[in-house]
């Protein structure tokens, strides 16, 4: 098996979404992973050895400057495959997937779509590119209905399609965005405490976590409103945000004493969830987050954490109340919350091994090719 990325830059999403599927693939099915990245040209070493420390068996390469250049890399995939063999591919992308196509080594291509590009770059990425921004939905269109597979991160990506780009084949599968293999799931209550004592977070407090970029998918906006009307709410919330400093600051300045902000190393940021009482996921009704699958709604039920969501986020805000395993924004009543018993947490981390875990989807990678 081949894996495909373009411009994808290495760090906890790259781990738990590309190192591990390759791990994965090669552990389960005893086939060899080639993972080809192509990478900006920028700090291009330091990328190169990051990523190949942690998969020897790949292929990192500088990729054309310019988004609008994608199509260049074309000679870039020739040269990585001259000396090899034929092989199947999974790309990850549109553009991945419309470069891998061009290459007569790679017997079947799989798309591995991550989430509506066309309405991500209307919504998000307006200015970015006006090249790209009018012909995406071309490339996406392109990219979705002529390849071999595709992988779909929700049911409601498909349903996207559907309605996009009258897609009517059901060569595909749905994997969502699994747990990093480093992930535990196992619930200790001694840690928990320990470290709460150490943030200064009181048994009587009741924590709240947001943990992310402020990516404009994000919506921090929606994020400060609710969380303003919580907090006036209920004086027994706190809210630990794992951002960069800055991006707390005006629910900081509005509450004081009461957020608190830390960047934390990816390997610790499951421990800093476990401190908390509930992961928030609290985001805009766009088309982009209507068919998305965040990687830290797995996270938070990994580190036992009933999730406060918005309603219209990919498959999850129907998947919260059918498992029991959070709530929709709208219906959370904040003033009387309190925090989950073990046992509750507990039940929430055996749904992220069920459902979370990679090895859960043997079946869909086996139909892939």
């Amino acid at each position: 098996m081949i894996y495909i990325t373009y411009n994808d830059a290495p760090g906890g999403i790259y781990q738990s979404q590309v190192i591990d599927t390759c791990r994965f693939w090669e552990d389960t099915f005893d086939e060899e992973a080639l993972l080809i990245a192509l990478v900006s040209g920028r700090n291009f070493f330091a990328t190169r050895k990051q990523i190949k420390q942690t998969w020897s068996h790949s292929i990192v390469l500088p990729m054309y400057p310019g988004i609008t250049n994608w199509k260049k890399n074309t000679r870039l995939l020739k040269l990585a495959m001259l000396s090899r063999s034929k092989g199947n591919v999974i790309a990850r992308g549109v553009f991945a997937t419309l470069l891998a196509r061009e290459n007569k080594k790679f017997t079947k291509v799989c798309f591995d779509a991550r989430g509506a590009y066309a309405a991500e770059w209307s919504e998000y990425l307006k200015g970015e590119s006006a090249a790209i921004e009018k012909d995406i939905k071309k490339l996406e269109g392109d990219a979705l209905l002529n390849s071999d597979s595709r992988i779909a991160v929700s049911q409601k990506l498909i349903d996207y399609w559907k309605e996009n780009f009258n897609y009517a084949n059901s060569n595909h599968v749905i994997i969502p965005c699994t747990l990093s293999k480093k992930v535990s799931t196992e619930y200790d209550g001694a840690a928990i405490s320990k470290l709460r004592k150490q943030l200064s977070f009181t048994d009587s407090d009741v924590v709240l976590v947001y943990s992310g970029s402020s990516a404009k998918w994000q919506s921090f906006n929606v994020l400060e409103e609710n969380i303003s009307k919580a907090f006036s709410t209920n004086a027994a919330l706190k809210l630990l945000m794992l951002c960069k400093a800055g991006e707390e600051k005006t629910l900081a300045d509005k509450f004081p004493g009461r957020v608190m902000q830390k960047w934390v190393n990816e390997d610790e940021v499951h421990n800093y969830l476990q401190a908390a009482d509930y992961g928030l996921l609290i985001r805009e009704q766009s088309v982009t987050n209507k068919v998305s699958s965040p990687v830290k709604f797995a996270e938070y039920l990994a580190a036992g954490l009933p999730v406060i969501i918005s309603e219209n986020i990919g498959d999850y805000s129907t998947f919260v109340t059918e498992k029991n395993c959070g709530m929709l924004v709208g219906n959370t009543d904040w003033a009387n919350i309190k925090r989950p018993a073990d046992i509750e947490k507990k039940n929430i981390q055996a749904i992220a091994e069920q459902y979370f875990r990679k090895a859960n989807y043997i079946e869909e990678y086996k139909k892939l090719f």
